[in-house]
């Protein structure tokens, strides 16, 4: 028997929850607020009874919204509400289960209140009614085609308004409320009051009307998938779609109650987000209730609505600022305007100049600055990467050598010695022609048993980003950003999943961080490949990048390097471009490892990278410094890969 428990009060709840604990097959998980609660509920495999506090806090989520939650997620859990606070006016919201004044209430009389809820029948209004039409059904000109919800005093169906053949959202007062006038009547003021608001943002009401007896209304159905769909699909959220979600929602839920409109709660199921990340929501607005809603609690309660799909640590980040801000619509309004500016391609040069500075400890390099980055390169590709010369290449793809690293000690990291077995690991970077060669045969024979197992179900392939224009500038030898391609130059935009995929196709891994870092100091930990001597023209390093595609000074490159030219980039094991080019994916620290927590957000793990870039500056931390990813669907124009082996090579694909 599981039970969660949500008691804030800090000083009763050790004791109620060791009381609850105390009973034969019961366990519990006690959380202090609803948010905790939430981030517990996404990995819970089930929920028997959920005891919660209706009203934690005078602001943000309540206990209602997780009792929603958690029945979503477990239809079949009981549920008991307990209360500092008098709830008149809330007996909507309670729907029906029991609730615990907490005067205090004793332990005693929490167990029996609790043994209660577990074996009595859930109450007659959440139980989940069969829908009152079937699917083929036509009322009017729309044929139903499935129920979505089912409310205390209405149910929504999806619906084809046949003659246009447009889907709809149908909202169908109960048939078994048609004897009531004040049902119809309060189902008729709703329908005028949607009717009255215009927004591009909240779903429009089409018409409404009655049909052989049935009363109803037909509203837009939003493009694109809810939250709930997003959540069930494993779908992770970065922080520019989470800037453009919330702006979107913001902008519908100021403009509507500025206006004086009251609402329900929003719901997960009500914020649509579609494939250009423009939000929407479901008219949620009504007459007024019997509580006024307070703004900034709705605000709070839709920022904890998002957590589950803000994994990364800098949407994350941008979640926890805004909750601490304790912003209504308006200034949440206000405050999104500025991130989405600060998000803006208007400032790539100052950003990109910005992160040229040489890596220092352990971090990573924010997601923003490649994210932008890439904007601006893929801009050039897109008006035009064919630039200058386009002469058919005539070098082949370079064939993959991979090397021998021989069992031993070595120092890793700041003098620690550790000890590996023998391993092979690729002499080069994954090209773009090696790559190139991967996709044919996933195009010829598709294969998902080289997709790592925890690959998100939303990822359907390995194609970077404008591949088609990249592999043929490649292949005809042409020039981009000023500086020529081949199918030797460096695959990058992939993401660690490409990476592990690619790996696994070839027979192969993505090498660990202390093999990584062995092939590229030795076994002495040398602060460079060539030595311990700082020298900025062998590696290609950012010392003589420029975003305009006027650098290379230095070491003769501006942007990626092909893998085939000579360089003094080499390790004692012959290992190339290990100290710059492009950085590189790990599979994890060690073997066998999962990756490791991102030092900003502890209960966040991420992959590694290793390595510096074209547009990094050279340092004696080079081949130390460990960049943890935002996650391991990143991807950017500086990073790459390469792979590993523990056996010799065999034949090459």
């Amino acid at each position: 028997m599981t039970i969660l428990f949500l008691d804030a009060n800090a000083a009763t709840s050790g004791p109620r929850t060791e009381a609850l604990r105390r009973q034969p097959d019961w366990t519990v998980h006690s959380v202090s607020s609803v948010t905790e609660a939430r981030t517990w509920l996404t990995r819970a495999s089930s929920v028997d009874l959920l005891i919660t506090e209706a009203i934690p806090s005078a602001s943000g989520d309540t206990g209602f919204n997780l009792r929603d939650a958690v029945l979503a997620r477990f239809p079949q859990a009981r549920v008991l509400f307990t209360t500092r606070y008098d709830l008149t006016g809330f007996e909507s919201q309670i729907a029906g289960w029991p609730v615990l004044q907490d005067g205090p209430y004793t332990e005693e009389k929490l167990i029996s209140k609790a043994q209660t809820a577990l074996t009595s029948p859930p109450p007659p209004n959440c139980v989940e009614m069969p829908p009152f039409l079937a699917p083929g059904t036509m009322v009017g000109n729309y044929q139903v085609l499935d129920r979505l919800t089912q409310e205390t005093e209405s149910e929504t169906y999806r619906a084809i308004q046949v003659t246009v053949q447009r889907p709809v959202a149908m909202v169908l007062l109960r048939p078994d409320l048609l004897n009531q006038p004040e049902a119809i009547k309060s189902f008729k003021e709703r329908e005028r009051l949607k009717a009255s608001i215009s927004h591009p943002r909240i779903a429009p009401l089409y018409e409404a009307g009655s049909v052989n007896g049935l009363i109803f209304y037909t509203r837009e159905l939003p493009r694109g998938r809810n939250l709930e769909e997003l959540q069930a699909a494993g779908e992770h959220l970065t922080e520019r779609k989470i800037a453009e979600l919330l702006f979107g929602v913001a902008e519908a839920m100021q403009y509507a109650v500025e206006r004086g409109h009251h609402h329900r709660p929003l719901y997960a199921r009500d914020i649509y987000l579609d494939a250009e990340n423009q939000a929407s929501i479901v008219n949620i607005f009504r007459p007024a209730g019997s509580r006024p809603r307070v703004a900034t609690e709705e605000v709070a309660a839709l920022l904890e609505l998002i957590h589950p799909l803000a994994t990364e640590g800098k949407a994350r980040g941008l979640l926890a600022t805004l909750a601490e801000a304790g912003h209504d619509w308006s200034t949440l309004l206000d405050a999104l305007d500025d991130v989405r500016d600060a998000m803006r391609e208007r400032s790539i040069m100052r950003r990109i100049e910005a992160e040229e500075s040489a890596p220092g400890g352990k971090g990573s390099t924010p997601w923003w600055a490649w994210a932008v980055a890439a904007a601006a390169l893929l801009a050039v590709f897109g008006l035009g990467n064919l630039v200058g010369i386009a002469t058919p290449t005539t070098k082949a793809s370079l064939k993959q050598e991979m090397v021998i690293i021989p069992a031993g000690s070595f120092i890793y990291q700041k003098k620690e010695m550790r000890t590996l077995p023998t391993f092979w690991i690729s002499k080069h970077e994954v090209s773009i022609g090696q790559y190139g060669d991967f996709l044919a045969a996933l195009k010829e024979k598709p294969n998902p048993s080289f997709d790592h197992p925890d690959q998100p179900k939303t990822k359907t392939g390995h194609t970077p980003p404008k591949w088609a224009d990249t592999y043929a500038a490649a292949k005809a030898g042409a020039t981009f950003n000023g500086q020529p391609m081949s199918l030797n130059t460096p695959v990058t935009q992939v993401d660690w999943w490409d990476a592990y995929a690619y790996a696994k196709w070839r027979g192969q891994r993505l090498p660990t961080e202390e093999e990584w870092e062995k092939a590229a100091r030795g076994d002495k930990g040398l602060l460079f490949p060539w030595g311990n001597k700082q020298d900025k023209t062998i590696a290609n390093l950012g010392d003589d990048y420029d975003a305009n595609g006027q650098g290379g000074d230095k070491d003769g490159y501006n942007l990626w390097a092909p893998i085939d030219r000579k360089t003094q980039d080499v390790s004692s094991y012959d290992i190339q471009d290990m100290a710059g080019n492009v950085s590189e994916w790990t599979a994890s620290e060690r073997a066998g490892e999962l990756w490791p927590d991102h030092p900003d957000y502890p209960d966040l793990r991420v992959p590694v990278v290793r390595g510096g870039h074209f547009a990094l500056k050279s340092s004696n931390d080079l081949l130390t410094t460990r960049f943890f990813a935002e996650s391991a669907s990143e991807s950017t124009l500086a990073r790459g890969f390469r792979t590993a082996s523990d056996t010799a090579p065999g034949k090459q694909k």
